[in-house]
């Protein structure tokens, strides 16, 4: 399976944006007519859920995700992926995941989940022994 890690991957498409030529302006929109009065040939639209009030688009429904982020380990070269949870090695950290809550837009975490999340890949790791 091949990796990419968003900061980086993320770093490196923003720094070829900028050499040809691209610029980012963040600016905050009240309306889609604010939108189509931009001077530019291109916008890249990244309102994420905002977007649903901005167009009006009640289809959007938020997804939330809950991350565990253990210290860096470069020997951990590997992912681990179940029905419910999942491990992905990067430079920054290994992430530790496995939520997904439908039409859920707190930003908070959730210390349940966390435990659940760190009980669930201690009972895959210990299985390994």
């Amino acid at each position: 399976m091949m990796f990419i890690e968003p900061p980086v991957y993320l770093a490196a498409v923003l720094e070829d944006f900028r050499l040809g030529n691209g610029r980012v302006r963040v600016r905050t929109f009240a309306t889609p007519a604010e939108v189509g009065a931009l001077e530019e040939s291109i916008v890249v639209n990244c309102t994420g859920l905002g977007a649903r009030e901005l167009f009006g688009d009640r289809d959007l429904v938020a997804v939330k995700g809950q991350l565990s982020v253990l210290l860096p380990q470069p020997e951990v070269d590997y992912a681990v992926a179940t029905n419910d949870l999942y491990m992905f090695p990067r430079r920054d950290g290994i992430l530790l995941g496995g939520t997904r809550e439908r039409g859920v837009e707190t930003h908070e975490p959730d210390q349940a989940a966390e435990g659940r999340i760190l009980q669930g890949h201690k009972l895959i790791f210990d299985g390994m022994r």
